[in-house]
């Protein structure tokens, strides 16, 4: 019995190195993020629609807005959507076409540094697939137009 427990006191020791071994990689270390920007400002307000392939599945955790300093604004509506496919996800017509909502947000106040996923009320589940990222926004000073505006989306949360 004795030799049973060192057995398998090894078996386990050999298993935890193993894993620490292949699961500690600096690609697993490195947070995948996608940049989505910068937009410009004009008259204080902005409209912005990207379509991107998604080559995976990725949790968007963080979603950090980047703003000149002392500009703030309303983001009025965020909506990423990706082709509707039966795959369990709710069909929803948009402009005339069958889309899956993966996230959506409504009027959150922003100015540098904001992370959106707390304010929207948590993470995105975006799937591979073709994803459409709608974004609007208004009330934007004190300047009203400027460059610069970007949201960095993350796998990993801001601390």
């Amino acid at each position: 019995m004795e030799k049973l427990t060192r057995n398998l006191g090894k078996i386990l020791a050999l298993t935890f190195a193993c894993l620490v071994c292949f699961f500690s990689s600096p690609a697993m270390a490195d947070g995948l993020c996608i940049h989505e920007g910068p937009v410009s400002i004009q008259d204080g307000s902005f409209n912005v629609e990207t379509v991107s392939d998604l080559p995976m599945d990725i949790t968007i955790r963080s979603a950090i807005v980047t703003l000149p300093p002392g500009e703030t604004g309303t983001i009025d509506t965020i909506l990423i959507t990706r082709p509707y496919n039966q795959d369990g996800c709710p069909e929803t017509i948009l402009d005339g076409e069958s889309v899956c909502i993966e996230f959506g947000c409504s009027w959150i106040e922003v100015e540098n540094g904001t992370d959106l996923i707390p304010a929207c009320g948590g993470p995105a589940v975006l799937k591979a697939a073709e994803t459409t990222y709608h974004a609007n926004g208004s009330h934007f000073g004190p300047q009203g137009t400027f460059d610069g505006f970007s949201v960095d989306l993350c796998d990993e949360f801001a601390w």
